[in-house]
């Protein structure tokens, strides 16, 4: 009988997997299941877009460790559903964090700690390459050789370097913990000696490292220094920048305030693009049982661009805040914030959201935008990502008012003027059941997979969610950042972005009609001899006959009569006259205009007015600063217009 239920599991799994990533929120992904436990998944996505996926699965009655390996649509690309397994050493009855990612060449490294030595946690490292073959050796490579009881090493966590190296560092724990951090070349030798490097101190603790590519070969660790008891510790933060052999380049405290909770262990820690790194945290440093989230941004000098010890994401000092995720916008040095509110005594809990810039100006309020309001629908943040001009946030709360066992998943998703890509948050998994343990990988493609355990018996499900809010593994992403004027003639010009992937044909709509159909090589069009009026486009991707993406963004022009009555015959500007042009600063407007009163506008290239006045007839000059007038830069048509006459002017500010 136990055999037969065994071979049903296997089938469901190879069902689901065949099946690709599911379209419907309804009916997750399966990836691990059946017998026994699978927990705690890792995920990494590589530049092709195929991911790894490792989980701890005590299907044969203790806790192994095993991988698969999946295409961008879900399809499994290993023949045993169930993946290859990497190690069947012991652990102990507990698990902690361990980590694996994806190196230049597609192989997967993993890290984790077992007691196959003397019954003492060791920390060790295996790497798998594309076809399942475990490479180097059989057994893994041991970063630590502890015999002693004294001792134990544990929740190590790995980063694939851009110089094609491999870095793991991990605690060690003893009377006081210390980190230890190893550079592994990709043959597997360890070239910071049998040890590695020791962060370590008298009466002080070491604790939670977390690894980041600096460029040019260096490497950012965040590790904290505790001091007190370990269930009360005095925390501080602290980023160091160490050099490819290891030397200490920088070493900043991000926050020496104190107040973090034992266990707030891995908090975000995010590139800031240019070598340096985004921090946030949570903490109560004053001591009055409210605690408040914090952000930092260090350089790659080391410098701290935000106040010391961090800067508020919200000043809000009557409510709770917790578990803030990060997203950042790293070319226009952004970062966008979500968080947990509650009331003081944490019976009421609410999802907020904060916009700062790298020296932590607040844009959105100083308190944020609440998005989920407190009450007992228990939100949290569980990963979140910035592509292209979007940032995403994937939060969990429950099902139903009240319920906090059981748990659905949704997807925020914001720019930075507030406007949202979607008409409402998107559900990602609408099944009611307990949910934990979520993990986020993320492609260079804008979609991402997020792996977790659900239900009471522990399996993992995996959802994939593309940029446009669709699910799945079948993504038709629309063109990107549509932008249109309006020429001097009455022409309309558009032009667009390429999707990240390539599509067959552009069909561009005019007022919800399909206009013309071009080839994917071209990125513009130009539509003229349209009748004076307002118009609205996009452009939809064609991938197939079957396949067509979401609209792209909708762009709103306005052909003005005049340009298209008057066409080439508008008389030379010989009664309107502006100077200087270009304009910096201010400007003067000289005209003559005979007896009638006269309508001065200016027009934007988009066809939308910016400025409209009536003057009285004659002789005129006009200085732009009495108008109040500031615009920003760009190209402008000036037009002005009697009962006689019809002049128009472009004209230029730089600014």
């Amino acid at each position: 009988m136990k055999k037969s239920a065994f071979l049903v599991v296997v089938v469901l799994i190879i069902n689901c997997l065949n099946a690709q990533f599911s379209n419907s929120a309804s009916s997750p992904t399966l990836i691990a299941g059946g017998v026994g436990e699978q927990v705690i998944p890792k995920i990494a996505i590589g530049n092709d877009g195929n991911m790894y996926l490792g989980r701890f699965d005590n299907t044969n009655g203790s806790y192994e460790v095993w991988l698969q390996y999946l295409d961008a649509s879900g399809n499994l690309l290993w023949q045993n559903p169930g993946g290859i397994l990497i190690s069947n050493f012991p652990q102990m009855t507990w698990l902690t964090e361990w980590d694996l990612d994806v190196d230049l060449t597609g192989n997967c490294w993993l890290t984790f700690q077992d007691i196959r030595t003397a019954g003492v946690n060791n920390v060790m490292l295996y790497k798998v390459d594309t076809g399942g073959n475990i490479l180097l050796s059989t057994n893994g490579i041991a970063l630590s050789n502890d015999t002693s009881s004294d001792y134990s090493n544990m929740s190590p966590v790995l980063l694939c370097h851009s110089d094609g190296d491999i870095y793991v560092a991990w605690q060690r724990l003893a009377l006081t913990t210390e980190i230890h951090i190893q550079k592994i070349s990709p043959t597997g030798e360890l070239l910071w000696g049998t040890n590695g490097i020791t962060f370590a101190g008298n009466a002080i603790s070491f604790t939670w490292p977390q690894l980041l590519d600096a460029g040019d070969g260096n490497l950012l660790l965040k590790y904290y220094i505790d001091s007190g008891p370990f269930w009360a510790p005095n925390r501080q933060v602290f980023v160091t920048k160490l050099s490819p052999e290891g030397t200490v380049i920088w070493d900043t405290a991000v926050n020496s305030a104190a107040g973090l909770a034992a266990w707030e262990q891995n908090i975000p820690f995010t590139s800031d693009g240019s070598g340096g790194a985004v921090l946030a945290w949570y903490d109560d440093r004053y001591t009055d049982m409210i605690n408040e989230v914090y952000m930092a941004r260090v350089n790659s000098g080391g410098i701290a661009t935000t106040p010391e010890n961090g800067t508020l994401i919200s000043t809000d000092t009557f409510n709770q805040q917790y578990y803030p995720k990060l997203a950042v916008d790293t070319e226009n040095e952004q970062v966008f914030a979500w968080f947990r509110t509650t009331d003081p005594d944490q019976n009421n809990v609410g999802l907020a959201r904060q916009l700062m810039d790298f020296s932590g100006n607040r844009f959105w309020g100083d308190t944020g935008v609440q998005i989920i309001a407190q009450g007992n629908n228990y939100p949290d943040p569980v990963a979140t990502y910035f592509y292209q001009d979007t940032a995403y946030c994937i939060y969990a709360l429950a099902a139903s008012p009240g319920d906090s066992n059981n748990e659905i998943l949704k997807v925020n998703a914001i720019k930075s003027d507030q406007s949202s890509p979607w008409l409402a948050d998107v559900y990602l998994d609408s099944v009611a059941n307990p949910k934990l343990h979520f993990e986020a990988g993320i492609s260079n493609q804008g979609w991402s997979v997020l792996a977790y355990e659900q239900g009471n018996d522990y399996d993992i499900y995996a959802m994939r969610l593309n940029p446009d809010g669709t699910l799945g593994g079948a993504y038709y992403p629309a063109p990107q950042a549509l932008e249109g004027y309006v020429d001097d003639q009455g022409t309309v010009h558009l032009s667009w972005q390429e999707p990240p992937i390539t599509p067959n044909q552009y069909l561009v709509y005019l007022d919800e009609e399909l206009y013309i159909t071009l080839p994917s090589e071209t990125l513009f069009c130009a539509i003229p001899d349209l009748v004076a009026g307002t118009y609205a486009f996009y452009v939809c991707a064609l991938y197939s006959p079957e396949h067509q993406s979401l609209p792209s963004n909708i762009v709103t022009l306005t052909i003005l009569p005049v340009a298209l009555e008057e066409g080439n015959n508008i008389p030379a500007v010989t009664h309107l006259e502006v100077k200087p042009n270009p304009i910096r600063k201010s400007f003067t407007i000289s005209y003559f205009q005979d007896k009638f009163p006269s309508q001065l506008t200016i027009y934007n290239l988009r066809g939308q007015k910016v400025y409209e006045q009536t003057f009285s007839g004659g002789e005129h000059e006009v200085i732009s600063r009495n108008l109040n007038l500031n615009l920003p830069s760009g190209v402008y048509l000036l037009k002005l217009n009697s009962q006689q006459h019809n002049f128009q002017q472009k004209i230029t500010v730089i600014k």
